[in-house]
């Protein structure tokens, strides 16, 4: 089989593909084997009758072609990856020439992730790694995290409503009007609205205002919900909301000592200290490395003009779309009534992701490319490590696990997500000297 490639605009790649007669001939004897079951030849019972006699009641063109498709569909893969062609969408096939005894030729043309050429870029890797040292400021804020975590909410009906307070409400909410309405319907009604003052779950403005209230003094609040609000039917509306608190608990917040270490499964302050300033440290060199990686990533997307395909953009705004539809959910909402709020069409909404999932597959693109060019790879060893994890979480035997994987195609899926990950920290963490030799 020989094999050669032309790329094409918009990341369309070319795959030219010529097989020998005598492989065209071998094919064409498997493929009389699968067609000859499925005529009626007067004589013979079905799938009985000589070649012979098959190509003068059906004709051999009918061989000809079933060999054709088989050949195609085996040497599909094979061609592509002779010449590292890694298709992105579904292939168009075109038969170039098919005549019996003559080398058979097709042609495949996919659009496929494109050939990088990376410059030079380890000049980028001289990037100093620079970890800011905890401050005692941000170690004292941790250690109050902890205490936080570990406080019990109190009665404090005698107390104004504060912020950090857990409270229940009877909550009734309304449209205002010109003339407002005795007998308006709330669009919300609920005798026992739990909310955490500061949690930012309520619509901005309802929290704030909330503080300094007491338990059983009626209050009334007027605020306006966003412009980008899901709900249409509220979004950018001017709205009265009836409250009367019914319950208020503060909560009690441990003191920062042995006991509060002793709480969280450690045997003293200093013991508690020492993680949460580890912990500091751990997330100041992942900003660190987070930061680099990107004055890195910028610099090597101005280097190099990457000819994008659209078919991973558009998987990649799909995700995008995803995840807005999950956080909607969230909220009780979906993705029609945010296009309603914002008064825009499902095509605006594409286009205005649009940047953004060029930027990452950009992105994905170039860590591949430095990947391959610093010979990173992950074993299958590594993928059934990663899997192992899984495995524990939802109690399922690894071997079944790993086999799933393998037979949705994910295991490769997860093999490239691991490998994007190697390049981001090896981007991210590898420091050179002026010789080129890495300064870790």
């Amino acid at each position: 089989m020989q094999v050669a490639v032309t790329r094409l605009p918009n990341s369309v790649a070319r795959v030219t593909v010529t097989i020998d007669p005598n492989d065209l001939s071998s094919a064409m004897d498997k493929a009389f084997r699968s067609v000859v079951g499925k005529y009626n030849i007067p004589g013979f019972r079905r799938g009985k009758v000589p070649r012979p006699i098959f190509e003068r009641f059906v004709g051999r063109e009918v061989i000809l072609q079933e060999a054709a498709q088989q050949l195609v569909e085996n040497r599909y893969r094979q061609a592509l990856s002779e010449v590292s062609v890694e298709p992105v969408a579904e292939p168009k096939i075109n038969i170039v020439k098919l005549d019996d005894g003559q080398p058979f030729q097709f042609d495949i043309e996919v659009e496929s992730k494109p050939e990088i050429e990376l410059p030079e870029y380890h000049d980028l890797l001289r990037e100093p790694l620079e970890i800011a040292e905890p401050t005692e400021e941000q170690i004292e804020a941790e250690l109050a995290a902890v205490a936080k975590q570990q406080a019990q909410m109190v009665p404090a009906d005698d107390e104004p409503v504060s912020k950090g307070n857990r409270v229940v409400l009877n909550l009734k909410g309304y449209l205002e009007s010109e003339e407002e309405s005795s007998d308006a319907e709330p669009f919300i009604e609920d005798d026992s609205y739990v909310l955490e003052i500061g949690s930012g779950t309520a619509v901005e403005g309802l929290e704030d205002q909330l503080i300094g209230f007491r338990v059983n003094e009626p209050q009334s609040i007027r605020l306006t919900y966003p412009d980008n609000h899901p709900d249409v039917n509220l979004a950018g509306k001017p709205v009265r909301f009836e409250i009367t608190v019914l319950e208020n608990k503060r909560p009690d917040i441990p003191e920062v000592n042995d006991e509060l270490a002793k709480a969280v499964g450690l045997e003293s302050l200093q013991e508690l200290r020492e993680q949460v300033t580890n912990s500091v440290k751990t997330r100041l060199e992942e900003q660190a490395k987070n930061d680099r990686l990107q004055i890195i990533l910028g610099k090597l997307k101005e280097r190099v003009s990457v000819d994008i395909p659209t078919t991973l953009v558009d998987q990649a705004i799909h995700t995008q779309l995803s995840e807005l539809e999950y956080s909607l959910g969230r909220i009780g909402a979906n993705t029609q009534d945010y296009l309603e709020s914002r008064q825009m069409t499902p095509e605006a909404l594409h286009e205005e992701f649009r940047p953004g999932a060029e930027n990452r597959v950009k992105e994905e693109l170039l860590l591949e490319a430095v990947a391959k060019a610093e010979g990173l790879e992950v074993s299958d060893e590594e993928i059934v490590q990663a899997l192992k994890s899984l495995a524990d979480t939802y109690r399922q035997p690894l071997n079944d696990l790993v086999r799933y994987f393998r037979n949705s195609g994910e295991f490769e899926s997860l093999r490239a997500n691991i490998l994007l990950s190697k390049a981001t920290d090896y981007l991210a963490s590898t420091v050179l000297d002026g010789e080129g030799e890495s300064g870790e």
